[in-house]
């Protein structure tokens, strides 16, 4: 550094950048966004597969209460110990052993329960959780639609942010060609020069942080919408339509307690552990079948074969089970108490969204007017500062400052813009209508 004191400052040249590779930005709006992502993302997809997992679990349930037929047949060689089976005397005229001979059997059985009042209540148990899985999809939709729509202004937000950079950075040339000029003509020191050229480097940088939140955010909205990661997307939709405008709170808390999802599969979690509370407790009922067999027996297939069959009905009555169904149940009605828990807060829940999305509203108006009073004076100090300095009457270091509070200002506008944007997005979603953010109505 002792090296180089005395040597006049010299404006730093902008470090070379490698050649970067041009990308064609494909034009894409918020509804394109939001159908390739439902098209394809995990969520859609896998509680597709999990309605037709529940309509499936809903046959097998009545299953349990169809007929089964099945067929047996069967060729046998056999010899038998009469005596073994208490068959044996003096007084009885027949051998103590039998056999070897031959056993032919083929038939059709036919069983039907017809009475099992716990099966027909695990039916039903089913059939609600079909209509769970269909729930589940509609919110894994309305998640999707979130996500999407986040991503999609987020991207919006990036590319705001760099062109308010690349402003900035124009600015800053702009100031070192003025500080340079006006040391050529006397009125500057090289110190002006320098701190205009460093300021010039900082927002290359700046610039560089900004170009990579693009590419970040481009790179999001790709996987997002399950496209190839190297597409580059151009946003035609600058911004959110408003849905706030014209509700309340309390509106908008009663709009999302009846729409919520997330209330309605709580609701049908109860419905359904209902049932099977009632499947446990209808396990020690009695149960009736209907049974009955046709078939031929024989020796052989071919010698003294004749038809028989069998037709009867069952009773089974269960007496005691060491205690399973009373377990089963006490479980079940645990389950039942700790969703009914869950239901209620999550109906806090989402008053407390409502409310939450509300505030944050609130919160990003004035910021965006706050930042645009800022911008508004920050754009006119700058133009003072550069007149003064033009004229002789100003400092570099007024310059800079002026500059820097510019930028800062762009950059508080942009980020208002987004949370004010963010925060429409979050209404939408606390109140379980997230096609309002694509100009749908309430």
């Amino acid at each position: 550094m002792g090296m180089t004191s005395g040597v006049a400052a010299q404006p730093v040249a902008p470090v070379a950048a490698p050649p970067a590779m041009v990308f064609k930005e494909e034009p894409l709006s918020l509804q394109q966004a939001v159908e390739r992502a439902l098209e394809t993302h995990v969520k859609t997809r896998v509680n597709k597969e999990k309605i037709r997992e529940s309509e499936a679990r809903v046959a097998e349930a009545w299953a349990g209460l169809n007929p089964t037929v099945n067929f047996n047949a069967g060729q046998y060689n056999r010899s038998i110990n009469l005596a073994a089976q208490g068959l044996s005397g003096a007084s009885l005229p027949i051998p103590i052993f039998v056999g070897p001979f031959y056993s032919f059997d083929a038939r059709v059985q036919f069983l039907y329960n017809f009475l099992d009042a716990s099966k027909r209540w695990k039916v039903k148990a089913s059939e609600v959780g079909k209509l769970i899985s269909e729930q589940e999809f509609v919110l894994a939709r309305q998640q999707v639609d979130l996500l999407a729509a986040s991503a999609y202004v987020q991207l919006v937000s990036a590319r705001n942010a760099r062109t308010a950079g690349l402003a900035d950075l124009a600015l800053t040339n702009k100031n070192l060609e003025l500080a340079q000029h006006q040391k050529q003509q006397g009125v500057a020191a090289g110190i002006d020069v320098t701190r205009a050229d460093s300021q010039r480097v900082e927002q290359e940088l700046r610039q560089s942080n900004l170009d990579d939140r693009v590419r970040r955010a481009n790179l999001d909205l790709a996987r997002l919408m399950g496209t190839p990661l190297g597409t580059q997307y151009l946003p035609d939709q600058a911004e959110l339509p408003p849905i706030e405008q014209g509700l309340t709170p309390e509106a908008a808390f009663k709009i999302g307690f009846e729409n919520r999802v997330e209330l309605q599969v709580a609701r049908l979690q109860e419905e359904q552990l209902g049932h099977q509370i009632s499947a446990a407790d209808a396990s020690d009922s009695p149960k009736m079948g209907l049974v009955g067999d046709y078939g031929f027996a024989g020796n052989t297939p071919a010698l003294n074969v004749f038809g028989t069959h069998n037709v009867g009905l069952t009773l089974q009555i269960p007496l005691y089970d060491g205690g399973l169904s009373e377990a089963q149940m006490d479980t079940l009605k645990s389950q039942l108490e700790q969703v009914r828990l869950q239901r209620h807060d999550q109906e806090i829940q989402v008053e407390q969204d409502v409310r939450s999305s509300f505030l944050k509203l609130d919160l990003a108006r004035q910021q965006i007017v706050t930042a645009r009073a800022s911008l508004v004076l920050a754009q006119k100090e700058m133009t003072m500062s550069t007149d003064r300095f033009g004229a002789g009457l100003g400092t570099s270091l007024e310059l800079v400052d002026a500059q820097a509070k510019l930028a800062r200002a762009r950059a508080a506008e942009v980020q208002a813009l987004v949370a004010y944007q963010i925060a429409q997005v979050q209404l939408a979603s606390s109140m379980g209508k997230p096609e309002l953010i694509l100009g749908g109505k309430l």
